[in-house]
């Protein structure tokens, strides 16, 4: 019989409306999975074993009545624990928040359950989202899904984790500066950011408003294609079809390409050398706006971060690992006016990148500069913590950083994505065309 817990979202969903498994079934396979997980506990934080066979046994008698809310009615979803859900912990990964009670649903929970689908559970993050490694001493570290000596990624670092081990169908996480996109890269799986503002931050624990977004870790484009537009409560229309020919990128070839590890090199070399030969239109280009926007990036994250938190952080600062609370306390030397002087620069680049965009489907780029480091040394050395972090955050915050929105696929090298950036509120073209960059690496 079929374990449809390896299988896609979208392709458990099909299973469903073709009763050849029920949600209740499904549920019960991704318990099984969670049961066999050694280490299942550094995975989540909660998990909803009665609250979520209610709602696997309601999905199952609309799925007899052929009343299902929608065709994902029964998938199985986790929350990063950054999400509200109602009378529920979120305590955002830190010890900080140990004990917090949500006490509304966050609104992008409330758009999935509409839908009828299913929540698991909560996972495990960086400490307040802060981190690229996905690394927290605090609380717990979830075991790399690909090899488990390394960093998961972060900070949506048990999102990424549940959905690779098969635990759960998707993830939902939240990407500030590559919070998503990293530890699906680190995974093997695929990571999606919206635009800033697509989805709602209603009921999220934020980090830094200005560039804080929700967004879907999966297994497949087409999975995260479908979540984005159930997130943001939108009709469910399937990606048009296209051909890759059709499409053009541009590599840039000042920043994002350069001082990449070898193993990033070769993927993304692989990658770039298979998209050519569909036929694809590929340039390469100086795109100087990258590491100038890099640079304004040390004085608005910190600035944001630190003055989310500060009172928080400071009556407790002892709560914290040292090198995450270093990296907020970057903020405290930051003044209102240079964080404003930077904003104004930052519109400045955004403007002038979008120019060279202007007939471009997408920018390609690897989607960290390094694979995943060893855990064991991270927890070790508080210097290589901040300087991996930094790195693994290089070349996603550009997308945060330039307002764009970005998805990274998995290569055929492990740990190592392949990430597409494009113009604000492009997120069907991008997925589009992320999609068929994904059956061609499939089929050629």
């Amino acid at each position: 019989m079929t374990n449809y817990s390896f299988k896609s979202m979208t392709e458990q969903a099909n299973a469903i409306q073709e009763n050849l498994i029920s949600p209740v079934k499904l549920l019960e396979e991704f318990f099984e999975k969670i049961s066999t997980e050694k280490k299942s506990n550094q995975i989540f934080t909660e998990i909803y074993f009665n609250e979520a066979l209610d709602e696997a046994k309601k999905s199952e008698v609309r799925q007899i009545n052929n009343r299902r809310k929608s065709f994902f009615d029964g998938i199985v979803l986790n929350w990063k624990d950054l999400f509200d859900i109602n009378k529920k912990k979120c305590e955002g990964g830190t010890q900080l928040l140990s004990g917090r009670i949500s006490e509304i649903d966050a609104e992008v929970y409330i758009n999935a359950k509409s839908c009828g689908l299913i929540t698991i559970g909560k996972t495990h993050l960086s400490e307040l989202a802060f981190s690229g490694l996905g690394v927290n001493p605090k609380t717990e570290t979830p075991p790399n899904a690909v090899k488990k000596i390394v960093a998961p990624g972060g900070s949506s670092s048990g999102a990424a984790v549940a959905t690779a081990l098969n635990l759960s169908s998707a993830g939902i996480g939240s990407d500030t500066g590559g919070s998503v996109r990293i530890p699906a890269a680190w995974n093997n799986l695929v990571g999606f950011k919206p635009t800033h503002g697509k989805l709602s931050l209603d009921g999220v624990l934020k980090l830094c408003p200005s560039f804080d977004t929700v967004g879907p870790i999966t297994k497949t484009v087409e999975d995260s294609f479908y979540l984005y537009k159930i997130l943001k409560r939108e009709n469910l229309d399937p990606i048009e079809n296209d051909i890759l020919k059709n499409k053009s990128f541009l590599i840039d070839t000042s920043f994002l390409t350069q001082n990449v590890c070898e193993e990033v090199n070769k993927s993304f070399q692989l990658s770039v050398k298979k998209i050519a030969t569909s036929g694809a239109k590929i340039k390469e280009i100086d795109l100087d706006e990258v590491s100038e926007s890099t640079e304004l990036a040390k004085k608005l994250f910190p600035y944001e971060a630190y003055n989310s938190w500060k009172k928080i952080i400071e009556a407790h600062p002892n709560k914290m690992h040292t090198p995450v609370l270093s990296r907020f306390r970057g903020g405290i030397s930051i003044s209102h006016d240079d964080y404003l002087k930077a904003w104004n620069e930052l519109k400045i680049l955004r403007k002038s990148f979008l120019l060279k965009m202007d007939q471009y489907d997408a920018v390609i780029s690897p989607t960290c500069p390094i694979t995943p480091p060893s855990v064991q040394k991270l927890l070790e050395n508080d210097d290589f913590f901040t300087k991996s972090n930094l790195l693994s955050l290089r070349n996603t915050r550009v997308a945060n950083l330039l307002g764009l929105t970005s998805v990274t696929l998995p290569t055929e090298i492990d740990n190592c994505g392949l990430m597409l950036l494009s113009k604000p509120n492009d997120e069907i073209n991008l997925l589009k065309a992320a999609h068929l960059i994904e059956l061609y690496f499939k089929n050629n």
